[in-house]
């Protein structure tokens, strides 16, 4: 910092240019020169005034009008130390008065000792009067910066030998040795860098001559060169840059909303809990949660609970439930308090660089309703922050409170033994989690929320007629169905995992245009007793049944998928009939595991888990029948859930692989 004059030869930076006061050729219109090309340009004092207040131009320091141009070069004043404080900054004001003093005199040792002894007469500061000379120096410095009295401070760091205490050939050495050893992601240590380092000067020091012997450093030159290098460099080349991305992320532009459904996020976590279905008794294992929370209210607009992994139906199913109203929530579970308003179609919706995230069918679902998928960088959770802070929210609450989880960290478990304690049925967890988004999570103060509810902001921000809604929800379940693209009709119908689909519209759809045809179909992977085919030239859509309504209506293709796979494997069939005769008989297995006594065979539940990485059944029927012959049975009923019949003493075991 120091001052500046609109006067002639002063120095300046306009509009990226340097330019020079020449001179003032009229009152109040100054003559500049472009200090490059030596252009001349004309400018009022008024304008060059206003552009100084609008920061547009910086004066730069004038070479010309220093004492000494050796002096201003050797102390620049980008490092005169604008840090002082305390009694560094205290000398710095008592040099500035002896500064001042001598400013208008000649340098002469007569009238400088005066003006010195007047001084020190009046402040009494240093303990005796400095040195004529010094005065002088103080006096130059401080005209050389402009008058900025920063320029007196002590430059300690100025200070001490500054040469290089090894030679460029050590140095060099030793950061070879350290990119080879310290920044790999082997992660060498400082010790093992040292030692390299010793090791390959005594090979270049026996090809050299005793004259020219290269000096061995210490430890303190590696640990000096690597604290050189940037933090962030070290991490990226031993953790890798995933983790250095994660520890020095920075959040430079916050999203600002204004209102609901300006913008959501949606992600998906899987809950540490163990479910069963509650029809079949199936154990379907852990589930996953989709979730959809409004970024302005944090509010929860939508979830789906499944147990295939994050897939477009599990993100379509998500954004249904995002769109519609829960007007049917009470009558669903009587036993939640309040309403859940939040819902509607959102402006934007952040999406990770997961793969159910870049499918054909999301893109096109979410432009017919209007909403802009935006997509934030990869492997940067922090960017969607609120709904990753909410995953782990429910995680800790829903699922660690419930009998049966797995816990994600192994070293919570301590006596808990998950083997011991019943396993939750499918509507249970529909109804816990529901209960707890509708009954606590919004309604409790929200921090970023100024400690107000979420569903106190969703309702004082937005107004029923301002909700967007989805034009026809029928709809919803077509375009955010899987897209098959070109799939064949015959006079049989259409045939898609294993499944015929037919009906009179369809047959006259291949009537009307010819034989063969081949057709744009959507699947509705929650429900597989149907699927929709779109009519040519965007005249609409028709719905479609599966010709075995009993086995497929409801069932998911899931389900479907653990079926398929035991009927091929036991019956080496791939037919209607096998599908219901293997739902049937895995019923029956997992019913009488789940009532054996005694914790070795309860491990069979499991074998039906894991759909994803192995077949649904691991032993025969016959098996399993003769292991449950040896053992008492506890009578079932079929009507009743089992969970609900579990005594402490039966241990349904569900394998924690998954």
């Amino acid at each position: 910092m120091a001052i500046a004059y609109f006067c002639k030869n002063t120095s300046f930076d306009m509009d990226g240019r340097e330019y020079q006061l020449t001179q003032e050729i009229a009152a109040g219109l100054w003559q500049l020169q472009e200090v490059r090309t030596g252009r001349i340009h004309e400018f009022k004092t008024s304008e060059l005034q206003q552009r100084y207040a609008d920061g547009k131009l910086v004066f730069t320091e004038d070479a010309n009008k220093t004492v000494n141009k050796e002096e201003t070069f050797k102390t620049l004043p980008n490092k005169i130390n604008h840090k002082l404080e305390g009694k560094a900054w205290d000398r710095a004001k008592v040099k500035r008065i002896y500064a001042k003093a001598i400013e208008h005199l000649p340098s002469t040792e007569g009238i400088v000792k005066q003006a010195i002894n007047e001084v020190w007469e009046k402040i009494k500061l240093p303990e005796k009067a400095p040195h004529w000379v010094s005065v002088c120096a103080w006096k130059k410095k401080y005209i050389a910066h402009g008058k900025n009295a920063f320029a007196l401070g002590e430059q300690h760091q100025r200070k001490g030998n500054r040469t290089p205490r090894y030679p460029i050939e050590v140095i060099e050495i030793a950061e070879d040795c350290i990119d080879r050893i310290y920044m790999r992601r082997e992660r060498g240590t400082v010790v093992e860098t040292t030692e390299e380092m010793a090791v390959m000067i005594g090979r270049e020091n026996k090809q050299r001559p005793n004259t020219l012997q290269l000096p061995l450093p210490t430890r303190r030159l590696i640990e000096r060169l690597i604290n050189l290098i940037p933090a962030f460099d070290r991490c990226a080349a031993r953790y890798g840059r995933i983790a250095a991305n994660r520890l020095y992320r920075s959040k430079l532009k916050h999203l600002v909303t204004k209102k609901a459904l300006e913008s959501a996020q949606i992600d998906h976590t899987q809950l540490d809990l163990f479910v069963i279905d509650d029809d079949s008794h199936m154990p379907l294992g852990r589930p996953w949660l989709t979730i959809c929370i409004d970024s302005h209210t944090r509010c929860i607009l939508g979830i789906y609970i499944g147990f295939e992994p994050p897939s477009y139906l599990t993100v379509g199913k998500c954004l249904k439930h995002a769109f519609l109203p829960k007007t049917n929530l009470q009558e669903q579970f009587p036993d939640i308090r309040n309403t859940w308003d939040a819902h509607g179609v959102m402006e934007q919706l952040f999406v990770d660089n997961g793969l159910e995230f870049h499918s054909i069918s999301l893109e096109k679902a979410c432009f017919a309703f209007g909403v802009e998928i935006v997509y934030t960088p990869r492997k940067k959770p922090w960017f969607k922050g609120k709904i990753e802070r909410f995953n782990r929210t429910i995680n800790d609450d829903v699922s660690h409170g419930i009998a049966g989880t797995t816990f994600s960290n192994i070293f919570e478990k301590d006596d808990y033994d998950p083997a011991k304690h019943a396993v939750v049925t499918l509507s249970t967890l529909r109804r816990i989690i529901h209960k707890w988004i509708a009954d606590y999570y919004h309604q409790k103060p929200h921090r970023s929320l100024d400690n107000q509810t979420p569903a106190v902001v969703w309702t004082s921000s937005v107004h029923p007629e301002d909700i967007a809604l989805a034009h026809n929800p029928a709809e919803m379940d077509m375009l955010l169905g899987k897209a098959v693209e070109n799939k064949k009709v015959t006079h049989k119908g259409i045939e898609i995992n294993n499944l015929l689909y037919n009906s009179p519209e369809l047959m006259n759809l291949r009537r009307q245009y010819g034989d063969p045809l081949t057709v744009d179909i959507r699947v509705d992977e929650a429900d597989i007793g149907h699927l929709y085919v779109l009519l040519k030239d965007h005249q609409g859509y028709i719905e479609v049944p599966a010709l075995d309504q009993d086995y497929a209506k409801g069932t998911t293709l899931w389900l479907h998928k653990i079926c398929r796979d035991y009927a091929k494997k036991h019956f080496n069939k791939v037919d209607v009939y096998s599908y219901a005769l293997a739902k049937t008989e895995i019923r029956e297995i997992v019913e009488k595991d789940l009532n054996l006594k005694r914790r070795k065979s309860n491990a069979r539940v499991a074998r039906y888990k894991d759909t994803n990485q192995q077949s649904a059944a691991k032993s025969t029927p016959k098996k399993v029948a003769n292991a449950v012959s040896k053992r008492p049975v506890a009578p079932v009923s079929s009507n009743k859930p089992v969970v609900a019949k579990v005594r402490p003493s039966y241990t349904p075991v569900i394998d924690q692989r998954a």
